[in-house]
This record gives structure tokens, C-alpha cells and sequence, in this order.
């Protein structure tokens, strides 16, 4: 019965003039395939179809036999317990079974008369089961009555799956095409964004290019030497200063320990009026908040009362630093004064630099075009990682397409059992 149902199937209505046939010509084969399998389904279930129908008139005729006696003789009471119980549900249950009516579509058809002959076989093994001893004649009727319909149903079964495997296998062919459609789409979209993409690079390229240029003029401007001329000297003069102050700190350092011997000196000679001096001077220079014009005239202030005890002797410098500083008063006191001073005019030199640096544009315009180098570097350097993905992305795409087209093949070669050839876009025809 198999192979004879499959040769419903497999036989062709027409001769096909052609052994193969392309790609683009798939979508509406495919649709005559489908169509011409659905039209030999039904052609093939019809009969099972008008059988199963009669079947079915034959169950509902069937129900108004049961119970149905001439004779006007009292019934016996089991007799009577299963008309009055049995029966009735029996009937109820078939008739329920029977009511409405069926699909023209004979998938559904096949479904509903299956559920069908599932309910009455539910009903004979329930209620059922108690009327063969009473209508042995009408029971086998029904029997084989389901009976008959099952033989139908085995064999719209065979006729069902066929067409489902046949109908099955072009869905796929189709899903096939719709994914490499969508690739191919996508395909399409990614050629539009490669032409943004190469436009968009061109424009950074070009404003990367203008702006080196820019920055390469700059750099060799007049104006720029002059800014770095300006910026040269500056950082001298942040040099000088930073001697200077090392020199300042140095002979503080040095000085401290000799103030403190004098304090106690003066102290040991009643001289308050030079003690609280040299005190004070200590302190400033102790004081993280030193103000050293103040030590500078501190220093200036004590240094004759405190070069009296080292002519007295009182005091002596204990090493070569405090004796190349300590060597005369005025000579002391004019190298605090001479760096204070020298610190002082360094400073203000300084500040007015810094300001010249600062209301100078050249610094501005520099920052402003290396931002712009840079920004427009790392776009361009963003966009080529995109690109490397999009590249990774369309190669996985391709071999994919390949894939599909490779599955499409072979499904159409097992469809038409190798009779037809389907011909891949760049195969000779």
C-alpha cells in the first residue's frame, strides 16, 4: 500500500522539458510543488474520505437499532437495568461523538475522524460493554463499522504523512531561501554603510591631514618661535629662582646654629635688647610662613651686635660653611640682603613672563589643533575596528550563505529523488 500511495505522489501530471532549473526559478517551483501536493492529497483521501462518511451515516443509523424490539413481552430485569442505565449513556456518548460536522481540509478531517473513532471505541469499552449479551447483532455491526474506519484511517494516514513529509521538505527549501534572502539583505545594508563608511573616513583622513598642516605651520611660524623664546626664558627664570631660593635655605641652615649660640651669648651678657633681636630673627626663619624681606632686615640688625662676639671671641664658627658666610658684617648681611633682593626682582620677572604666557594665543592654537589631531586619530582608528568586525561579520555571513546554498541543493536533490538539478548562481547551466 506504501509504495503505491508514494507513486501518487512521485508521478508527474506533465513531462518537465528541463533536467534542472535555477535558483531564482526556486520560490515559484516550489509554490507549483506545494500546490500539486495538496491537489493529489486530497485526490488521494477522497475516496477514504466518502467511505469514512458513509461510515459515519452508518453509526448514526446504527444508534436507532439499539433497543429496538417488536416483541411486547415483558423484558427480563437485567434486560430492563441495561436499557433503562447502559444504553442510554451509551448512545449519549455516540451521539456526542457524531454531532456537527467535518472539515473540508483533510488534515482536520483526519484529526477530527480519529478523535471520532477514539470516542466510540471509549464508549464500547464504558457503557458499552454490558450490550454485547443483549444486542450481540447490533454490537458487531458497530464493531465492524469502527472496524472499516480504521482500515480507512490507515490508509489516509499513509496519504497524510506522505504529503506532510513532501510538504515538510519544501518548507524547509523555503526557510532556505528566506535566510539567504535576509542575508542578502543584510548584504546590502552593509554595502550602503561600506559607502558611508568610506566617505565618513575620507572626511576624518581630510581634517586629519588639515590639521597636521595647520599644526606643522604653527610650529614654524615667527610666532610660535616667539613663543618658545618666551616660554625659554621663563623657564630660566623659574631656574634662577630655584638656585636662588637653595642658596637662601642653605645659608639659613647654616646661620641658625650661630643665632642660637649668640642668643645665649647676649643672655650671659645682659644684653636683652640684642637678645630678643637675634630671637626674633630665629623665629622668622624657623616660621613656615617666613617672610623674608623681614629676615633680610633681621638680619641686617644683628649682624653688628653679633659680629662683636666673634671679634670678642665669644662666639667662633665651628666649620668652613659658617666661616665662609660669617666673615664680616657687612659681607653677611649683604649676601641675605643681595638674595632676598635677587628673589624678589626674579619673581616679579617671572610673574610678568607667565602672564605674557598666558595671554599669548599660540599655546591656545597648538592645544586646539593637537585636540583636533588627536580626536579625528582616534575616530579614524574607532572606525577601523568597526570595519575589521564588519569584515569578521560578512565573512561569516558568506560562509553561511554557502551553507544554505549548499543544504538547498542537496533537499532539492532528495525532493526530486536526483531527476532535476537545482543551478547555483556562477554554475554553468
Amino acid at each position: 500500500m506504501f509504495e503505491s500511495i508514494k507513486k501518487i505522489f512521485s508521478k508527474t501530471s506533465e513531462k518537465v522539458s528541463k533536467s534542472a532549473i535555477s535558483l531564482e526559478e526556486l520560490p515559484a517551483w516550489l509554490d507549483e510543488k506545494e500546490a500539486d501536493c495538496i491537489s493529489r492529497r486530497n485526490a488521494a483521501s477522497t475516496s477514504s474520505r466518502e467511505r469514512l462518511l458513509k461510515l459515519e451515516q452508518d453509526l448514526h443509523q446504527l444508534l436507532t437499532e439499539f433497543g429496538d424490539e417488536s416483541s411486547d413481552e415483558p423484558h427480563h430485569h437485567k434486560v430492563e437495568q441495561v436499557n433503562r442505565h447502559a444504553l442510554p449513556q451509551f448512545c449519549k456518548k455516540i451521539e456526542s461523538e457524531l454531532e456537527g460536522d467535518f472539515s473540508e481540509d483533510d488534515e482536520i478531517f483526519y484529526r477530527e475522524v480519529a478523535g471520532l473513532i477514539n470516542g466510540c471505541f471509549k464508549a464500547y469499552r464504558g457503557p458499552g460493554r454490558y450490550l454485547h449479551h443483549l444486542y450481540p447483532d447490533e454490537v458487531k455491526v458497530f464493531k465492524q463499522t469502527l472496524d472499516q474506519m480504521g482500515h480507512e484511517m490507515n490508509r489516509m494516514t499513509e496519504v497524510i504523512r506522505i504529503s506532510r513529509e513532501r510538504l515538510t521538505h519544501i518548507a524547509e527549501m523555503r526557510d532556505l531561501l528566506h535566510e539567504r534572502d535576509a542575508l542578502m539583505e543584510e548584504d546590502s545594508r552593509a554595502d550602503a554603510e561600506e559607502k558611508k563608511y568610506e566617505i565618513r573616513l575620507s572626511e576624518l583622513r581630510t581634517e586629519l591631514q588639515k590639521a597636521e598642516s595647520e599644526l606643522e605651520h604653527l610650529v614654524a611660524s615667527d610666532l610660535y618661535a616667539s613663543y618658545l623664546h618666551l616660554e625659554d626664558e621663563t623657564e630660566k627664570l623659574r631656574q634662577q629662582i630655584e638656585k636662588a631660593s637653595e642658596t637662601w635655605e642653605s645659608q639659613i641652615r647654616i646661620a641658625i646654629p650661630v643665632w642660637k649660640r649668640a642668643v645665649k651669648a647676649f643672655q650671659e651678657q645682659a644684653k636683652p635688647v640684642d637678645e630678643k633681636n637675634m630671637e626674633d630673627l630665629i623665629q622668622q626663619a624657623s616660621s613656615p610662613r617666613r617672610d623674608d624681606d623681614e629676615m633680610a632686615r633681621l638680619v641686617s640688625l644683628t649682624a653688628k651686635p653679633l659680629f662683636t662676639l666673634f671679634e670678642s671671641g665669644t662666639v667662633q664658627a665651628k666649620n668652613s660653611f659658617e666661616k665662609n658666610l660669617f666673615t664680616s658684617a657687612d659681607e653677611y648681611a649683604k649676601k641675605f640682603s643681595e638674595i632676598s633682593t635677587s628673589l624678589h626682582t626674579l619673581s616679579g620677572e617671572l610673574n610678568n613672563k607667565r602672564k605674557e604666557l598666558e595671554k599669548n594665543p599660540t599655546l591656545d592654537q597648538k592645544n586646539h589643533i593637537a585636540q583636533t589631531i588627536g580626536e579625528a586619530q582616534k575616530r579614524i582608528d574607532e572606525m577601523n575596528q568597526e570595519e575589521e568586525k564588519q569584515k569578521e561579520r560578512l565573512s561569516s555571513l558568506n560562509e553561511r550563505k554557502k551553507t544554505i546554498l549548499e543544504d538547498l541543493k542537496k533537499k532539492f536533490s532528495e525532493f526530486t529523488e536526483e531527476e532535476m538539478d537545482l543551478t547555483l548562481p556562477g554554475e554553468d547551466t
